[in-house]
């Protein structure tokens, strides 16, 4: 039987801990420093690995609704509607069924993400002045959700300047 996923990251982290870190010498601040680091990312990956998929389908979700709340009022020249109906054929080339791999999932997360950003460049050659006005709101806010996620995500860094208004994991992944 193989050992789950968590034990084998445990294990890294008792290695790193116990027999590579201490094994630095005193005058290697920067190996201390990246053995730190290491030891730091393996932690909170033992803490998120299970939740990833969970994570990456909230951002798959947040990237579809900006992609569609996108097209719904693109308006504008040439460049700007070939970049919305790219997106459009995207969207439809879609399949209904998620992938069941993390990889796969993120890969379409940033394929809309590109589309979004060809989009967005299109809307400032020849997009209307309404298009561009509702572009930055719908921007800002999906910013603003997705930026929260990422603060819950990486909360166990203690690197956060605000950690008090965070929500929980659980609630950012519902």
């Amino acid at each position: 039987m193989l050992p789950d996923f968590s034990n084998r990251l445990n294990n890294l982290i008792k290695a790193m801990e116990e027999t590579i870190a201490p094994a630095i010498t005193s005058d290697n601040n920067f190996a201390k420093e990246q053995a730190a680091l290491v030891i730091g990312h393996l932690k909170m990956l033992d803490q998120q690995w299970d939740s990833l998929y969970l994570y990456e389908k909230g951002s798959y979700d947040n990237m579809l609704a900006l992609t569609k709340a996108l097209i719904s009022f693109a308006e504008g020249a040439e460049a700007t509607t070939a970049a919305a109906n790219s997106i459009s054929a995207l969207i439809n080339s879609l399949s209904e069924t998620l992938p069941l791999t993390v990889n796969a999932i993120n890969n379409q997360t940033i394929a809309l993400g590109s589309s979004v950003d060809q989009l967005i460049n299109s809307a400032y050659k020849d997009g209307t002045d309404n298009f561009k006005s509702q572009l930055s709101t719908v921007m800002l806010d999906y910013n603003s959700c997705q930026s929260a996620r990422e603060r819950v995500w990486f909360k166990a860094n203690n690197l956060d300047p605000d950690p008090s208004d965070l929500c929980s994991m659980e609630e950012m992944l519902m």
